[in-house]
């Protein structure tokens, strides 16, 4: 029996290191975000979502904790978290921008709404791509699994090679 005991710790701890070894996603917000392009110059990956949302919340426990994701994104761009409902204003590329409540407890962030809408409509989650100058690249509407995420950002990877290289 107590065999087993200390089989099943060792087999415990072993999953906790491995677990503790993890690369977890280094989000930055858009006050660092102007001092961190100063220092190097790199593409933006901003994440557009809100607390209730289920497929943010899956985005966010599978496909920004996927390894390779998350190496990726270390290696070649500074993310952004942006809560489409937090109501503190958000100053991005000279202008601030505001909280804009639509009905009791309800409402939308400006920012948000400025870089995900998409057809006249805001949908979450939305994940936009900047170049390292701050050109918005393009938006992807919807929850992104981790094949997905990974094809978009070797994509903007390879092209913004390209135009770096002209």
């Amino acid at each position: 029996m107590k065999k087993h005991v200390w089989i099943a710790l060792f087999g415990l701890f072993g999953l906790l290191a491995v677990e503790c070894q993890a690369q977890t996603l280094r989000w930055t917000s858009f006050e660092h975000l102007t001092d961190s392009l100063r220092k190097e110059r790199r593409p933006v990956l901003v994440f557009i979502h809100t607390d209730w949302c289920t497929y943010c919340k899956m985005m966010e426990l599978r496909t920004f904790a996927d390894q390779q994701v998350v190496s990726k994104l270390h290696e070649k761009f500074y993310c952004v978290r942006l809560n489409a409902e937090d109501a503190q204003p958000i100053t991005f590329l000279q202008r601030t921008y505001k909280f804009k409540p639509t009905g009791v407890k309800t409402g939308v962030h400006e920012l948000a709404q400025v870089l995900g809408t998409e057809n006249g409509k805001l949908s979450y989650p939305t994940t936009v791509f900047f170049d390292q100058y701050l050109q918005l690249q393009g938006r992807v509407v919807g929850a992104l699994e981790t094949k997905r995420l990974e094809k978009a950002l070797d994509l903007f990877i390879e092209n913004s090679m390209e135009v770096g290289n002209k």
